[in-house]
């Protein structure tokens, strides 16, 4: 049975691969390009979606320990796109791809080299 930093450790590499997901459906398209391709938008939302999901699923202690994430923001904006999904914005959705999941990548990856 895994402990718990085994299990945070298993979810920060599900964040990670789902950062890397989004990335590749982004490069080399621009915002307009993404607000006209339903497809897209649906890949990128998925991948939020998991993002979201796992963040949901790292243990107290291991958020109390690292809380220069917000990860109440990370999961909420899970939340959001599953019960909210109607009210979705594309306009956030593309600033947080292109602006915020490399800035997140960037502190899971250092939390994980230590």
């Amino acid at each position: 049975m895994k402990n718990n930093s085994e299990k945070d450790n298993l979810r920060l590499y599900h964040i990670l691969e789902a950062v890397d997901a989004v990335k590749s459906f982004i490069v080399g398209i621009s915002k307009g390009t993404f607000d006209s391709d339903y497809e897209k938008q649906s890949a990128i939302i998925r991948q939020f979606e998991i993002i979201g999901e796992a963040a949901s699923h790292l243990s107290p202690e291991f958020k109390k320990r690292h809380k220069d994430i917000d990860w109440s923001k990370v999961v909420g904006m899970r939340h959001k796109m599953i019960h909210d999904y109607f009210e979705v914005d594309k306009d956030i959705v593309w600033f947080t791809a292109v602006q915020d999941l490399p800035i997140l990548k960037k502190q899971i990856k250092k939390i994980l080299d230590k």
